[in-house]
């Protein structure tokens, strides 16, 4: 008998991504016609992290429109007159080279080491970085006893740094050290790059932080550099990105991180041109917050070891080439997750028909582009006059906060937290976007969703802007309570009522959080927080790159007893519940993932 047939496997049916409509123009670009300040008015009152902070200030002194010219030669001799090497390069000093060795240096360095403040500690350091291993070009100089020495081995080092130094343009002086291996320039107001005057031997440029918004003039870079470090920039789409493709042809590692680069395609292109590349950086970059960030570059530069300082490993190289939509280069979901709280307060009874639930407020002043278009022509702070007052609502807010006073006076419980509610006025903008979680009761406040909450993203600059910034986490109680009538008094004479409504919804902040976001990392896109009631701060402790949602609790004064099959090492690692307040949670971005098939 021949054997039976087999059935036909079903195919599995193909999972499409829902994707969201994205409008440029009115979601990504600031339209032409906006008033004077649009920009300074979405940002007023972010509070941004140090590290912004710094980087702000460099990119308005670099934008100043009279900056004054300073060659490389004029701020290369101001640092090396700064520096220990100064003083025994100094004809007109008293005092011999050996003293200096012996004397004046060491009292130098004691003073700097265990009587300055840190800020004098990193002005040193600044100061005397100028090339590796002064000290031994020094003492070379003191055994000779020639000044001319010490002359002639400077023009022979491999490194040199003129960090800080306000350089606004190159010229011929660089010739002077034929040997140069690195050459370190940042934190200076250089725009523009004659590389005419880079030595031939370079291997190493480094040119972070300056104003550089335009790759045109990088044409002809040394054929052996192998580190090309261009961070902190003003480079955007249209800064000439094309130059990148005819790099030295030994290239193996560019940092365009946190510049200004939106179009993700229009950097990676050029670059998958360059064989040799090996580690790319552009994290700060709007284009590094997209769906497609990691898989579009991996997929399309098969060769590139390290992507954003991180190893890729063979799990994060897609098995078939991925050729991403469109709208994955240019969105993301913003993500945020309660992993857990801990030992919230209990709330007290409520009456009959209120309804009393916790919920999770975030404040992201600048994630919601169709607000801050709406309000780019107003003040910051509360815009409640633009809104009209609901037809059925027959008191003001002040009757309503007498109210709630009034109840919360007459509670038994007035020094507890959940006696101090406060009204929702339902016809308040806020000036800060506001999004909440769902509202869930207190005995499931373990039980929020994951994501909490995600918010779809079209404006790249805005989410990395977002994480460059302190935002605001609140825990919150609130009581949803349906419209009633509170008091009717009847006048006999005129025969009219008057009714007052009860506020609809009544909250208490049971907590506030301040978190200083930091950059996503595409391997690890959550960062997570700690907080609790102990620390006597509202601000979060951040627990580095560890994942919170791994650490295990145990109720206090409970055994607890090793399952079956497991080690008793699985419950020893287990902590006691902290008793006080304990919030846990972490913000990320979504990356894109292919549906399984």
């Amino acid at each position: 008998m021949p054997p039976p047939k087999l059935a036909k496997q079903e195919k599995k049916k193909e999972i499409t991504l829902i994707r969201l409509p994205i409008s440029d123009a009115s979601l990504v670009f600031v339209p032409s016609n906006a008033i004077e300040g649009f920009q300074e008015r979405i940002e007023t009152g972010v509070e941004w992290v140090l590290t912004e902070q710094a980087l702000r200030h460099h990119k308005a002194l670099g934008g100043r429109e009279h900056i004054p010219k300073v060659s490389f030669s004029k701020a290369l001799k101001n640092k090396i007159e700064n520096s220990i090497i100064g003083e025994f390069l100094d004809n007109k000093s008293s005092l011999t080279l050996r003293q200096h060795w012996e004397v004046t240096l060491p009292m130098t360095i004691f003073d700097i080491h265990k009587c300055a403040n840190e800020e004098g500690k990193i002005c040193y350091n600044s100061d005397n970085c100028i090339t590796d291993n002064p000290k031994d070009l020094i003492k070379n100089a003191v055994i000779a006893n020639s000044r001319k020495v010490l002359k002639q081995d400077f023009k022979k080092i491999l490194v040199l740094r003129v960090i800080d130094a306000k350089i606004t343009h190159l010229d011929n002086s660089i010739a002077k050290f034929p040997f140069l291996v690195t050459l370190n320039l940042c934190g200076n107001y250089i725009d523009a790059l004659d590389t005419f005057f880079l030595p031939r031997n370079l291997r190493i440029l480094e040119l972070q932080a300056n104003r550089i918004s335009n790759l045109e003039s990088f044409y002809n870079l040394p054929e052996n550099l192998l580190y090309l470090g261009l961070a902190k920039n003003l480079l955007a789409n249209a800064s000439g990105l094309d130059i990148l493709s005819r790099l030295s042809p030994h290239i193996s590692a560019i940092d365009l991180s946190d510049n200004d680069i939106y179009d993700l395609e229009a950097v990676i292109e050029p670059l998958t041109k360059l064989q040799t590349l090996q580690s790319l950086v552009l994290a700060g970059n709007p284009c590094a917050m997209c769906l497609g960030y990691a898989r579009f570059i991996i997929t399309k530069m098969p060769g590139l070891k390290y992507l954003d300082n991180r190893e890729i490993m063979l799990t994060n190289r897609p098995e078939e080439p991925y050729e991403p939509h469109p709208d994955d280069l240019r969105s993301t979901y913003f993500l945020f997750t309660v992993i857990r709280i801990i030992s919230a307060p209990l709330p007290p009874k409520v009456d009959k028909g209120v309804i009393a639930t916790f919920h999770v407020e975030l404040e992201l002043p600048l994630l919601d582009s169709q607000r801050r278009m709406f309000l780019m022509f107003r003040r910051n702070g509360s815009l409640t006059e633009l809104m009209p007052a609901p037809e059925d609502d027959n008191t003001s807010d002040h009757d309503d906060k007498n109210i709630i006073e009034n109840e919360s006076a007459s509670d038994e419980t007035t020094g507890d937290i959940f006696a101090r509610l406060e009204a929702k006025n339902s016809r308040e903008i806020h000036h800060y976007t506001t999004y909440e979680s769902n509202k869930i009761p207190w005995n499931k406040i373990m039980n929020f969703q994951e994501p909490t909450v995600k918010i779809f993203c079209p404006d790249l600059t805005a989410v990395r802007n977002t994480f460059r910034s302190v935002i605001t986490v609140r825990f919150i109680y609130s009581l949803q309570t349906p419209s009633v009538k509170l008091d009717k008094k009847l006048d006999k004479k005129d025969k009219t009522s008057t009714i007052k409504s009860r506020p609809k919804e009544m909250r208490a902040t049971i907590a506030s959080i301040k978190c200083a976001l930091r950059p996503c990392d595409w391997s690890q896109p959550a960062q997570h927080f700690h907080w609790d009631d102990t620390l006597n701060t509202n601000e979060a402790v951040h627990w580095g790159d560890g994942d919170l949602s791994a650490v295990q609790y145990y109720a206090q004064g409970v055994t607890n007893k090793p399952q079956k099959g497991k080690p008793e090492s699985d419950v020893t690692s287990k902590q006691v519940a902290p008793e006080n307040l304990t919030c846990h949670f972490s913000f990320g971005v979504e990356s894109f993932r292919i549906p399984d098939q």
